[in-house]
């Protein structure tokens, strides 16, 4: 078992470690659910009705914040381009894939990470194949997206959950700071 991140940590009851871990990891599981189903529903509101094609531009528009949505490197579905990337959506969809094997693989009760070697291991890929343009002896086209992409992104929760776990424990568990009394004048300092 890799070292976990609570070794170290403030000294606090272990029933109420295990209800943050728990509830931490259903939160990171929630949001990449949401985060995944977003995607996804872009698409689905363009090929729907009207009323709801105004809820699929508001989605393109904030995902274009975060991804080039170039449709030549985007899945399509119902004829229209999701939300993101094929490389974007491959390390989403990784990652939630990732997040659901998590508790099969690791303890959500007390996690720890794994060493940070294999994130960089995973990164390598995607960083080869995004910044080759050209150069290798393999034509990067979104199959190679998708794979260094879902590997890159099947690595991240192991590393992201733990990190949010440990940060919930400190914020919600942490003791109370000494309060500072104001002073009422110079006689009492």
């Amino acid at each position: 078992m890799f070292p976990s991140a609570f070794d170290d940590a403030i000294p606090v009851a272990p029933s109420l470690v295990v209800q943050t871990t728990r509830a931490t990891y259903i939160a990171v599981l929630l949001g990449a659910l949401t985060w995944c189903f977003a995607l996804l529903a872009a698409p689905v509101c363009s090929a729907g009705a009207t009323e709801i094609s105004g809820l699929s531009r508001y989605l393109y528009g904030f995902f274009h914040g975060i991804c080039h949505q170039i449709p030549d490197r985007s899945f399509v579905l119902l004829g229209w381009p999701v939300a993101v990337c094929v490389r974007c959506s491959a390390i989403y969809y990784g990652f939630l894939a990732g997040t659901i094997l998590y508790p099969c693989l690791r303890s959500v009760d007390r996690p720890g990470q794994p060493p940070r070697i294999l994130l960089i291991l995973a990164a390598i890929p995607l960083c080869v194949d995004g910044l080759s343009l050209g150069f290798l002896v393999y034509e990067v086209n979104n199959v190679t997206r998708a794979a260094t992409g879902g590997l890159f992104g099947l690595v991240v929760p192991f590393f992201v959950i733990p990190a949010a776990q440990q940060a919930v424990i400190e914020l919600l568990h942490r003791p109370k700071a000494v309060r500072i009394h104001q002073q009422k004048g110079l006689s009492d300092a």
